[in-house]
């Protein structure tokens, strides 16, 4: 089975000239859940940001999930459309 991404966010931090972007995804494959941040500069290349080591259940990545979701807005990052951007 190949991995598919069964969840994802993209947030957006404006201030000064920081223009940053972060993005969230829950990965399934076929041990279980996979969840990575991404984090640089909006429209250039994003950091994978392995958050998960193995994979977890379900319910343990959306917990990350969702820590990961309120740190960042916490930091004051808000969702939006995301732009085209490579991974490295």
């Amino acid at each position: 089975m190949p991995n598919k991404i069964v969840k994802n966010v993209s947030l957006f931090f404006r201030e000064g000239t920081s223009d940053k972007q972060y993005n969230i995804h829950i990965i399934e494959t076929d041990k279980g859940h996979l969840v990575h941040g991404f984090n640089g500069r909006r429209g250039g290349t994003l950091k994978v940001q392995n958050k998960t080591l193995i994979p977890v259940s379900l319910g343990a990545a959306q917990q990350i999930f969702d820590k990961l979701y309120k740190d960042k807005t916490r930091k004051g990052y808000t969702e939006g459309e995301a732009t085209d951007q490579s991974f490295q």
